[in-house]
């Protein structure tokens, strides 16, 4: 067997780089919302009661925990997090080096 780069083995089982990106962006999306509902645990917190304690419903803080966080609200994540203690931080910045904070 001879070595492979990761170059020639991608391209010998067909594999795009955008197929490559896409499998990092949900695994990114994994580990996120593993590490949320981690925090939520150790704060001895289910998911009904954060759910009641910021205004939201259970099934949506099942659907924020289980891999849907790319396509959640601003402001819920940011309820998720205060429910949790916490302040969420969102900035954005600039080709030009400038940095805008939104959140």
């Amino acid at each position: 067997m001879s070595d492979l780069s990761i170059e020639q083995y991608m391209a010998e089982r067909g594999i795009s780089e955008e197929e490559v990106a896409q499998a990092e962006r949900r695994l990114d999306e994994r580990i996120t919302t593993y590490r949320l509902k981690e925090a939520r645990r150790t704060r001895h917190l289910t998911q009904r009661q954060l759910a009641s304690s910021i205004g939201i419903s259970q099934k949506r803080i099942s659907i924020l925990e289980n891999g849907d966080v790319g396509h959640v609200q601003l402001r819920t994540l940011e309820r998720y997090i205060r429910g949790l203690g916490g302040e969420l931080h969102v900035q954005a910045t600039l080709p030009d080096g400038i940095t805008i904070a939104i959140i």
